[in-house]
């Protein structure tokens, strides 16, 4: 079973890498963990901090064009 964690991100670059360990912290047991990360058109250095995580398993990163804004 897999549970997937969906991250909403719009700037977050101080807080990314944090926010990830935390996640990656807690134990999920047999489960697998998948960690999908949405940017949606950060202008801080948030993607490019998102783009080391491109390669890692268990990472799917998704970029929108344009801000969404919320929801």
């Amino acid at each position: 079973m897999k549970l997937s964690i969906i991250i909403p991100v719009y700037n977050e670059v101080r807080t990314l890498a944090q926010l990830i360990q935390r996640v990656l912290d807690v134990p999920l047991g047999a489960l697998e963990r998948e960690i999908v990360m949405v940017d949606d058109c950060s202008t801080d250095g948030t993607r490019d901090l998102l783009k080391t995580y491109e390669d890692r398993p268990g990472f799917t990163i998704r970029y929108h064009d344009i801000n969404q804004g919320k929801g």
